[in-house]
């Protein structure tokens, strides 16, 4: 094991910016909390020596070259999803010849369900014409790296780890001992764009699906207009003022558009029928997916009462895990997303919030804006902490750094090696590493592949939530909040929190 990850008494203050990770429980801190006691990272190695997890993580990409993540992201099996559907790598990592992506793709096991016939026909053809495709080699640079810093930041979360620096090298400048809720493990980056194309997502997780993942990681939603969230009846007020009224006769047209109306305006964006075929099979196949491999999905930012597509997929009969975000102050964040369907949360980032139901500020926001808490709104406390990830240096990334810095790579350790953090992306991030813990664990106790399928690892992560989150060393108990409807703060727990905060020590323990 990695001599940096094994020591041992170290001062937490030394590592204030891995807080995430003993909220967790991955790094246990000593009585005093002045030191760590012992990390999971020592007691999976101190049981034996297995595999590393393999997490497959669709996104926009990944810096495959940063300190922190080389050798931790697999950039021969990382693919492009974004300019053929059939799958483009860099001639850097996929050599000079185009590769079969697919070769021997077999979905025998995938049960795709409330599909029709010619639904189901479409799959059957994407699949035959994916398993006989050639990829794409892209000849000249990486021009993935300049749009992955949300995926940069995501797989630091999951797997980054310190520098391997060989006998006799010096360390890169400023790198820092950084650390992923689980560094043995390894990654595999699929990235996908934002386009409205659905086949682009159906390839993305069928690839995933063919690399044999032990979990898939799904950090942003996808832009299914069938799965779009309803407004809330406060928002609809807003829009029925005077001055909103365009806003109003837009989101009214889409609607009417949606509910298959049989006038169409040409002012209206279309969608063909293929499409939205596609969709059901995408649909379809998060779910047939997830009832063999877990799959993580970050709940949303907007703040509402209602999960993001893919995440609003997720309920008893799958292994789709909605993941939301809880503050450093025990509630939830101020932009997480939240109620039916809420799996588990995790530790992130907090928001500044002011509504007609509850004012959460900064003291320092509060004096710029002149906040008063509204008539009949509770004030809620703000966390100031975040998440802190691994960034593309330069003006590509976060953290954009010195402005004389144009070229991806050249920033100081100062200027974009790593960045503030956090939203539902960050949580699901956190949690898509615990599982991956987990699929070690179970490797070492059954000394065979993994045991438990989709549904299983949804179920032990519920069984060992836990009610509170550790942050300095203090259990603060999870509190509910009201922020779209009045006295929402009365709400079950679990319309907040789902299962509770995970928890990776009690889930290890249950295995080991």
């Amino acid at each position: 094991m990695d001599q940096t990850v094994t020591q041992k008494a170290q001062p937490t203050s030394e590592y204030h910016y891995l807080w995430h990770l003993m909220a967790l429980g991955v790094i246990v801190p000593d009585g005093t909390g002045d030191g760590i006691e012992t990390t999971l990272w020592d007691k999976l190695s101190d049981e034996g020596d297995v595999q590393p997890a393999r997490v497959a993580m669709i996104d926009v990409g990944c810096h495959f070259d940063h300190p922190n993540l080389q050798g931790r992201v697999d950039p021969e099996r990382s693919i492009d999803f974004t300019t053929s559907p059939y799958g483009t790598r860099s001639k850097k990592h996929a050599g000079n010849t185009c590769q079969h992506n697919f070769a021997g793709l077999d979905t025998s096991l995938l049960k795709l369900q409330d599909l029709s016939q010619v639904e189901a026909e479409i799959f059957t053809d994407i699949v035959q014409q994916l398993e006989g495709s050639s990829g794409h080699v892209r000849a000249f640079g990486d021009v993935e790296a300049p749009f992955a810093s949300h995926g940069t930041a995501v797989s630091g979360l999951i797997v980054g780890g310190p520098e391997n620096c060989p006998q006799g090298i010096k360390p890169t400048e400023g790198v820092i001992p950084y650390f992923g809720v689980d560094p043995f493990s390894r990654l595999i980056s699929i990235r996908t764009g934002f386009d409205n194309d659905p086949l682009q997502f159906v390839a993305a997780l069928l690839y995933a699906w063919h690399q044999n993942p032990d979990v898939i990681v799904m950090p942003r939603g996808f832009p299914d207009p069938d799965q779009a969230p309803a407004f809330k009846e406060d928002f609809k007020a807003d829009l029925e003022k005077w001055e909103n009224r365009d806003a109003a006769d837009l989101i009214e047209r889409l609607q009417t558009l949606e509910a298959g109306a049989d006038t169409i305006d040409t002012k209206r964006p279309q969608l063909p029928i293929s499409g939205r075929r596609l969709w059901r099979v995408v649909t379809s196949l998060f779910k047939a997916i997830s009832n063999h491999v877990p799959i993580v999905c970050a709940a949303g930012n907007e703040g509402e009462s209602q999960l993001l597509f893919p995440a609003n997929l997720a309920d008893r009969e799958n292994g789709i895990i909605a993941v939301g975000a809880v503050s450093g102050q025990g509630y939830r964040s101020g932009y997480s997303n939240y109620g039916e369907g809420l799996t588990v949360v995790a530790p992130s980032d907090d928001m500044v919030v002011f509504n007609r139901h509850q004012l959460r500020s900064t003291e320092k926001s509060s004096e710029e804006l002149g906040y008063l808490l509204p008539k009949g709104a509770k004030e809620y406390p703000f966390s100031p902490r975040w998440l802190l990830s691994t960034d593309i240096p330069g003006r590509f990334g976060y953290d954009t750094g010195d402005a004389e810095t144009e070229e991806l790579g050249t920033g100081s350790a100062q200027s974009g090696y790593y960045t503030q953090f956090g939203g539902t992306s960050g949580a699901c991030a956190l949690v898509g590493g615990v599982i991956a813990l987990i699929r070690r664990a179970e490797r070492i106790a059954n000394k065979s592949s993994k045991v438990r399928d989709g549904r299983d690892v949804k179920a032990l992560l519920i069984k060992t939530a836990r009610k509170d989150i550790l942050i300095d060393n203090q259990h603060k108990q999870l509190n509910t909040d009201a922020m779209n409807a009045d006295q929402e703060d009365v709400a079950p727990f679990s319309t907040f929190f789902g299962g509770g905060l995970v928890d990776a020590k009690a889930a290890i323990g249950t295995i080991l």
